[in-house]
């Protein structure tokens, strides 16, 4: 599947079944598991979790998780190839695999079983998903890289017929030199060119532009207009032929930089609203209230945050059991409010924004930016 905020709620709208879900997130990152017997002993470790969450259901669904996580442990031994991927999510009910992930980043190592997939890793990712262009450009030759999701690809390797300096001297060597500069235009146009009609294909987060100095900051001002809103940051040194780790460097820095960006926005309009109750929420009271609501535009969570709760049959969510009720009854409890807060969040088309700690939301496990 791919990581869209259309496929993940697309995953969570999946027509349930009377059978739970299985959902298991694994590490293979080289780098922490350098042998398949490494990741796979953690994928053991993760099936016997999800097998002793299903012994509190009942029989026939027992038997289901224990199916789906036999087929999960065939399917890792037997199919999986780890060449380029770092993080596998797969999602299985009655048995059967109905979704797989792969992505070239690593994932939190997490099994859990539940009526729907469990979808917080794949936001986690989201969080991170940028389309990201990065173009070295030189005279005569220029490599378009594009970067989404950890994985680097070489989009274009452009060359383009461009004479040498001409050093006849006097009136030749002038309308010789206009020739060379009328050629190196032409290459730099047909580079952007090429960029911008990637740009059309698929919108660019960033583009990043590399190379020597003087070639780089002329190729910036030859850029289209739709190319130069996404441009990031001044040209950069770096050399026509770079290696994966050069790369790297440079596309995981922008990457962070716009995911520090975009933070720092949302919660500079988090801090805004500060005794607005209709522009924000904080703290799962009142979050809930907002996402029952259906008014949550984005939603603030520290990862690993839990706390037990309950849902009405109406799928209103709430802290006590009489609050729930108020909603309809027959109700539920639940395990984890905070990941039913997210996928009601989701459901409603509302962006989520993971965090390692509290300190960011005032010590809160949630809050949100309200819509209307």
């Amino acid at each position: 599947m791919e990581v869209t905020a259309t496929a993940i709620r697309a995953l969570l709208n999946r027509q349930p079944s009377q059978l739970p879900v299985t959902s298991v997130y694994l590490n293979t990152d080289g780098s922490r598991y350098p042998r398949p017997a490494d990741y796979e002993t953690r994928l053991d470790s993760l099936l016997r979790d999800a097998r002793h969450a299903a012994a509190a259901l009942g029989h026939d669904a027992q038997e289901a998780v224990r199916a789906d996580t036999d087929q999960i442990g065939k399917w890792v031994r037997s199919n999986f190839d780890r060449s380029g991927v770092k993080g596998l999510g797969l999602f299985a009910t009655g048995g059967s695999i109905f979704e797989e992930l792969e992505v070239a980043m690593g994932v939190r190592n997490i099994a859990r079983v539940g009526d729907r997939p469990y979808v917080v890793p794949l936001q986690a990712l989201l969080g991170r998903h940028h389309h990201i262009a990065l173009t070295v450009v030189e005279r005569d030759r220029a490599r378009i890289f594009r970067y989404q999701l950890g994985q680097i690809e070489e989009h274009l390797d452009v060359t383009s017929d461009v004479h040498g300096q001409h050093d006849q001297g006097g009136w030749s060597q002038a309308r010789f030199q206009r020739g060379i500069e009328h050629e190196v235009l032409a290459h730099m146009k047909d580079v952007s060119d090429i960029l911008l009609r990637l740009h059309e294909q698929q919108p660019l987060d960033a583009l990043v532009i590399a190379g020597p100095t003087a070639e780089a900051s002329e190729f910036v001002r030859k850029l289209h207009p739709y190319l130069a809103k996404v441009l990031h940051g001044e040209p950069i040194s770096l050399p026509l032929a770079a290696d994966a780790d050069q790369l790297g460097q440079v596309l995981r820095t922008t990457e962070q930089e716009l995911v520090s960006a975009r933070r720092r926005e949302l919660l500079a309009r988090l801090e805004a609203g500060k005794g607005q109750a209709e522009r924000h929420a904080r703290g799962i009271r009142h979050v809930i209230e907002a996402v029952n609501a259906k008014r949550v535009e984005v939603l603030f969570v520290v990862e690993g945050a839990g706390e037990p709760g309950w849902k009405s049959t109406s799928g209103a969510l709430a802290l006590r059991e009489h609050e729930a009720a108020s909603y309809g009854a027959p109700v539920e409890p639940v395990n984890d409010l905070i990941d039913e807060i997210i996928e009601q969040a989701v459901l409603s088309g509302a962006d989520i924004e993971l965090f390692r700690d509290g300190t960011r939301l005032d010590g809160h496990p949630v809050a949100a930016l309200l819509r209307f």
